[in-house]
């Protein structure tokens, strides 16, 4: 007795998908390929969750059954007309099979080897791998003399015999393509028009002896003579009616030759007067075997790039977008995005499939580089080897929403980028979107057609003709014709683009020769961050997401659910919205670091910007240490940044300024958020942050309000009576903008002082008030100026509004600039003017150098006691930011996730009006705004000018806004950010400016004053050198003897001048071979200069070495006396290395010097620190002592071209 079969009904309740087979003979092989050969999108780790899983092997026994072909139905459980059918006597499912023999169709079969794969509860997927007829058919045929059967009837699936051919309606040949199954309107001669099922095939046919044979005899003989035949001549034929339910079986016969009979000739009308002959089957026609079972007719591999007849043979290793998109050898993309084109359940991961019939197109895309196969009408693809992955099955998509049809009717390489904005968009607004708000509907367009309609130019959209016309007019319709266009920027998930970013930035450290900057400021070297800046046109990309306040820094993001990135938008308007989605088409990413955090730093092993991450779950690896921003603008008239999606928030305050009355008030100060402790976040529900501004006495109201003032004065809480109105123009730019017509009210009451307090869910609109800007609230019994008549402080909730406004005497202003414009006449305005400055008069008023010239280094810590002092307003450009004590230092405020909060003490040197200043803080980091650092222009408010030491401090009350931002990359590079931090003490740019004095008139000077010289130094008095604790080179005590022709003077100074004398203050880097770099993949960027490195060796031998040439007279530095701590006697060559350093200080260079007398307190220093050195060793006499507190080379050229306009001025 044979074993019990196994039912699909068991099949089907397991549920799971699995690779079965029965007893097999000795010897025999696999059928499926070694899934080792397979290439994928996934990782070789066992434990990864992505490594793909090989369908369990379990021994079965064989399954029984037949294998048919049915019609299918919109309410068919599988729509898919590609399918065929495996029954037995429990249930039907959907199967594919190796090596199709018509002669088994509706014969019972004895399956010994299958792949299970479950679609759904009570529905799979059957892949017949081995297979042999049941025993009972093998009777049945002997009985019924198998050598006669060779066809079947197309419309009932009935065997035929050799007497069933008819010659005259023959068409036989290569069936060179099939039309998906489409319903076609036909007209009937006595019923009307009624509408068929069917589809067509295009077989080409040889027009030899043989083949143009009318005898039955010699055409049965077709395919078994052994001749090569050449297929030239095209025919198409129309399987309509019951022939169509053929389909899974003519479909899987592409390249392989058919022959079919018993056919009609016809005329068909394809439309707008285009018609075609075709043969049309019949009751009587068949479909006959000895050519369908002939060798398939292809070439794999050869694939000519100009012939939509191309084949290409290929592994399937990723899937994408629910199979909409199939990638073949990790190279490729198949499109199959048409709706109506029906593909095998068995394109999964790790199958091997044939393609026929597509259109190759490169799209061109600068993000990636991708081949694209696109599908149309003609596309078919069989499977060859099924896949032994645990992977899902293909899936036709039923969905006819407008978003598919939009995709539909668009060129190639427009339909795979509004594929990948599909995936980005989807991944960005979870969460903050629907579905339905994301996709559309049938009847609504989403999120992501109203945004790709608007990129598109209308060269790549066509129009669609309809199955038939297509298929049979190719080439007329225009079917994958190249369309030459730039392709719009790439949508990317944050999380992608801060991958991209930090790759992008460490590959540049690699392959380039960066020298690393220091700066050398109170006798300690500081190293400076190393920047990079991308363009958003140079990388093609475009981000989307909503504009938040991160509950961690307080820090304006850029947001999506993927993740964060901090963002500098100077000009944002006030009247944005937490929910607006905003699109940024321009802007630049800035990246830092210091090369210390860098050295570990890898490489990544992907591309974030591919189709596979985009398409996929992307998951941004642990934060590098680079600090990351974005800097944009959103008014710019050459930007296209602006407001995507307005939010209902949006809507709802343009509504709130159609109507009321509104104060106008002045933003006069920004208090930076404070931390009770360093673990608080800054944005928590009991936090706060306070802005100060002076209510004026105008009021705003329109002209449809006008008569509503009376009933304003009814209100005892706030004095509206006014003096003057003066009529007004008002532009409202918006989303919509507007012009109306309004009174500006000069009103009796006086100004005051008001204190703000934003609370947790108003720091967004903290964030975007800007100090000295002006701006309307509206009037309300509840609002911020009529609660506080009897008290200086109000609270800011959500529904709080404030509208920017500015004022202009012109009939219109520009739309790019602010949100809200008031044009008055030219009296009006100047009278506006006048009233509103004298009202500012008790603000902090910018600050020029001369008041700040003063400020001299601190003496002491600077962040024990507060000292009392001026407040003062600077204004200038950042040169240089380090710390000036021992913490680490700060390159630009980046606060990261999960960081505690440090309090750094920072010295920052800032350029103002040509002159160098330092302004000292020991603010936490949430107290800078996000970019400050290097190469920006900042506003510095409310600094700390103390009365006891003359130091810049800025205090907790300061608040620092960013100007603007040095973006060019030319400006803010490595190698240019080196000539701008030589400048802040290095380059005549950065010594004051005016007259040079004279060393010979320097005895009658004042203490502490400040002089200019211009001197050489023209000996060492004395130098001292020796390691200090972190391993670099000190100078405690240095002391050079200048001269300017008119007499001498001695200058002491600290490590930063020695060094600029030495000619060491630039680190050249350390160069390796590209080559090794990326071989080991782990870096280290290491610098460091030949002199230093060669004075720091000395040191380690000799321990600290003192150089004097105790004789004013004697002025040779060869003849200087060196003496060492140590009992070591200095090596010849290291001694003639010093007196090299020493020459080169004295080689005549001229040097511009800025320094002061020195007084009593200070001399006294001095002479400790000389007798330390040497007990005989005195100050020199009778020579005046100053302190240089800044050298750098004298620019010969610049100087005599500015004494020449001052002479040309002072004629």
């Amino acid at each position: 007795m044979g074993e019990e079969p196994t039912s699909l009904s068991d099949l089907l309740r397991r549920c799971r998908p699995f690779s079965a087979a029965s007893f097999l003979p000795s010897g025999h092989r696999n059928p499926n390929p070694n899934p080792q050969n397979q290439t994928h999108h996934t990782s070789s780790n066992p434990q990864d969750p992505n490594t793909p899983k090989i369908l369990k092997p379990i021994h079965s026994k064989p399954l029984i059954g037949t294998l048919t072909l049915t019609h299918t139905t919109p309410s068919s459980t599988c729509p898919n007309s590609s399918c065929l059918k495996f029954s037995d006597d429990t249930a039907t499912v959907c199967c594919d099979i190796q090596n199709l023999d018509l002669q088994i169709i509706g014969q019972r079969i004895k399956i010994l080897a299958f792949n299970f794969i479950p679609v759904k509860p009570n529905c799979g997927y059957l892949e017949i791998i081995k297979w042999n007829l049941d025993p009972v058919e093998i009777i049945n045929k002997s009985i019924n003399k198998p050598n006669s059967f060779n066809g079947f009837y197309l419309n009932s699936v009935v065997p035929t015999y050799q007497h069933a051919i008819i010659p005259r309606c023959l068409v036989s040949g290569l069936l060179s393509s099939v039309s998906p199954v489409t319903n076609v309107p036909c007209t009937a001669t006595k019923t009307g028009t009624k509408t068929l099922t069917g589809f067509v095939a295009e077989v080409t046919v040889c027009e030899c002896e043989l083949c143009s044979s009318r005898d039955p005899v010699t055409l049965d003989s077709m395919g078994k003579d052994g001749k090569d035949h050449i297929f030239t001549k095209s025919k198409i034929v129309y399987f309509c009616g019951d022939a169509s339910v053929w389909y899974p079986v003519v479909s899987r016969l592409v390249g392989r030759t058919v022959s079919v009979s018993g056919m009609k000739k016809k005329m068909v009308f394809l439309g707008e007067g285009k018609s075609l002959m075709m043969y049309v089957t019949t009751e009587k026609a068949v479909i006959h075997f000895p050519m369908c079972t002939g060798k398939t007719i292809i070439n794999g591999r050869n694939i000519d790039t100009m012939n939509p007849s191309s084949v290409y043979t290929g592994s399937i290793t990723a899937t994408y977008m629910q199979g909409m998109v199939v990638e073949l050898d990790q190279k490729v993309l198949v499109l199959l995005t048409d709706n109506q084109i029906s593909m095998p359940h068995g394109l999964r991961i790790g199958a091997i499939v044939t393609v026929r019939n597509f259109h190759i197109e490169d799209p061109k895309f600068t993000w990636t580089k991708v081949i694209i196969f696109g599908s149309c009408y003609k596309t078919s693809i069989r499977v060859n080897v099924f896949s032994p992955i645990e992977s899902g099955c293909y899936q036709v998509i039923q969905s006819r929403s407008l978003l598919r049809k939009f995709i539909e009717s668009l060129q190639f390489s427009a339909r795979l980028w509004v594929l990948l904005a599909i995936s980005s968009m989807r991944k960005k607004f979870a969460g903050v979107l629907s579905e339905m708000e994301i996709l559309g509907s049938k009847h609504m367009e989403g999120l992501v057609q109203k945004y790709c309609s608007s990129c598109l130019p209308l060269s790549v959209f066509r129009f669609q003709h309809g199955v038939l016309s297509e298929y049979c007019l190719h080439d007329l319709c225009g079917c994958g014709k190249e369309i030459d266009y730039d392709a719009p920027k790439l949508v990317v998930p944050i999380s992608n683009f801060i991958s991209q970013c930090e790759d992008l930035f460490i590959k540049n450290l690699y392959d380039t020769n960066h020298k690393y900057s220091s700066i050398v400021c109170g006798g300690k070297s500081h190293e400076q961050p190393i920047r990079k800046i991308l363009k958003s046109e140079d990388m093609n990309i475009v981000l989307l997401g909503n504009l938040k306040i991160s509950e961690y820094s307080g820090k304006l993001q850029l947001v999506d659910a993927t993740g964060c990135i901090d963002v500098v938008i100077p000009d944002l308007s006030s009247v944005w919205s937490i929910k607006d989605i905003y699109e940024l088409n321009e802007f630049s990413v800035v990246m830092e670091g210091f090369s210390r955090d860098l050295k570990h730093l890898e490489l990544l092993d992907h591309e974030s910007y591919t189709y596979g991450n985009i398409f996929n779950h992307f998951r941004l690896s642990e934060r590098k240490k680079i600090n990351i921003y974005i800097h944009c603008y959103m008014k710019d008239a050459k930007s296209r940044n602006h407001i995507l999606h307005p939010s209902v928030d949006m809507e709802e305050d343009l509504k709130e300024f159609e109507s009321g009355l509104f104060h106008l008030i002045l933003l006069a100060h920004k208090f930076p958020i404070q931390q009770k402790f360093p673990s608080d976040y800054a944005v928590s529900n009991n936090s706060s942050v306070y802005a100060e501004v002076i209510i004026f006495p105008w009021n705003f109201v329109l002209h449809n309000d006008i008569d509503l003032i009376d009933s304003y004065h009814d209100d005892k809480r706030c004095d509206l009576s006014s003096q003057h109105e003066f009529p007004c123009t008002v532009d409202f730019y918006g989303e919509k903008p507007s012009v109306n017509s309004g009174d500006l009210l000069h009103c009796t009451r006086a100004a005051k002082k008001v204190l703000l307090e934003f609370k947790s869910d108003s720091f967004w609109k903290f964030e975007t008030l800007r100090i000295g800007s002006y701006y309307l609230i509206k009037h309300h019994h509840k609002g911020l100026v009529c609660t506080t008549k009897d008290f200086n402080k109000a609270s800011v909730d959500s529904k709080s509004h404030f509208w920017n406004v500015s004022f202009s005497a012109d009939v219109a202003g520009p739309a790019t600039a602010r949100s809200i414009y008031l044009h008055l006449s030219v009296d009006h305005l100047s009278f506006l003017e006048v009233k509103l400055k004298e009202l500012k008069q008790d603000l902090i008023k910018p600050t020029n150098s001369s008041q700040v010239a003063s400020a001299s280094p601190p003496l002491g810590a600077f962040n024990v006691n507060l000292p009392t002092g001026s407040l003062l307003f600077v204004q200038g450009r950042v040169m240089a930011v380090h710390t000036s004590g021992q913490s680490r230092p700060l390159a630009r405020a980046h606060p990261r996730i999960g960081h505690r909060v440090t309090t750094t003490s920072l010295c920052i040197h800032v350029l103002v009006d040509h002159n160098m200043v330092k302004i000292y803080s020991s603010l936490s980091e949430h107290s800078y705004p996000t970019g400050f650092g290097p190469g920006v222009k900042a506003n510095f408010h409310r600094v700390l000018l103390t009365a006891e030491g003359g130091m810049l401090k800025l205090i907790p009350a300061s608040f620092i806004e960013i100007d603007s931002i040095i973006i060019d990359d030319n400006q803010c590079n490595n190698e240019s950010d080196i000539t701008s931090v030589k400048s802040v003490e290095g380059t005549a740019t950065s010594l004051l400016a005016g007259p040079t004095d004279l060393i010979s008139e320097m005895a009658c000077f004042s203490v502490h004053k400040k002089v200019r010289l211009h001197c050489k130094v023209v000996s060492v008095y004395v130098l001292v050198m020796e390691k200090h604790s972190d391993s670099r080179v000190d100078f405690p005590l240095a002391g050079f003897i200048m001269d300017d022709g008119s007499s001498s003077c001695c200058c002491w100074t600290d490590t930063e001048t020695v060094l600029t004398f030495l000619g060491s203050r630039e680190w050249a880097p350390h160069k390796r071979s590209k080559t090794s770099l990326h071989k080991a993949k782990r870096k280290k960027l290491e610098a460091c200069g030949d002199t230093m490195s060669r004075l720091s060796t000395i040191l380690n031998q000799n321990g600290r070495i003192v150089i004097k040439n105790g004789s004013v007279a004697d002025s040779s530095c060869l003849d200087a006396v060196m003496s060492v701590d140590s009992e070591i006697v200095v090596k010849e060559s290291d001694e003639q290395f010093l007196k090299g350093l020493i020459l080169q200080v004295c080689s005549g260079n001229s040097w511009n010097v800025v320094g002061s007398v020195m007084d009593s307190e200070g001399l006294n220093q001095i002479v400790e620190e000389v007798q330390r050195v040497d007990m005989m060793m005195k100050l020199p006499q009778p020579l005046v002592n100053i302190w240089a507190s800044e050298v750098s080379h004298l620019d010969n050229l610049n100087e005599g071209r500015s004494i020449l306009q001052e002479l040309l001025k002072s004629e």
